[in-house]
């Protein structure tokens, strides 16, 4: 069987996502945060000891990508980093008051967006499609 582009389980899932965070970025455009940001606040709030490796690999993202997240929500004051008392090559990153602020204020249209996506889908459903997410990204990360 040939795979052409639009059977393409990569090219279904990047236009999806592509779709999916446009709009989601439009959403959170009054609160002047981005998808990519939104979550990155979001991880921090959520880790007890947030530092640059553990927001890239929660995210599975490469250290260059993040940081040039960190430095965009550094300088809209909405997180900042402090370094560690033990390790002084460490340093963790918090949320300020205002990033604080801005994940609770986007807090309520982020959820309502998530269950958007979800109310599609019955319980079953929801099951099945992250099980197969789970294989094809097992098959991408074991890929030879």
């Amino acid at each position: 069987m040939e795979i052409t582009l639009q059977k393409s389980i990569g090219f279904k899932i990047n236009k999806v996502a592509n779709n999916l965070n446009s709009l989601f970025n439009q959403i959170l455009l009054p609160f002047d945060i981005a998808i990519e940001q939104r979550v990155t606040l979001e991880i921090i709030s959520q880790e007890k000891e947030a530092t640059l490796t553990k927001i890239s690999n929660t995210l599975s993202k490469d250290k260059t990508t993040i940081s040039r997240t960190l430095r965009t929500l550094e300088k809209k004051e909405l997180i900042k980093k402090v370094l560690s008392n033990d390790d002084k090559r460490v340093s963790f990153i918090i949320l300020t008051k205002k990033g604080e602020e801005t994940l609770k204020a986007s807090q309520n249209i982020t959820h309502k967006f998530r269950e958007s996506l979800v109310s599609k889908l019955d319980e079953k459903e929801m099951d099945t499609f992250f099980k197969l997410l789970n294989k094809v990204d097992e098959g991408v990360r074991n890929y030879e």
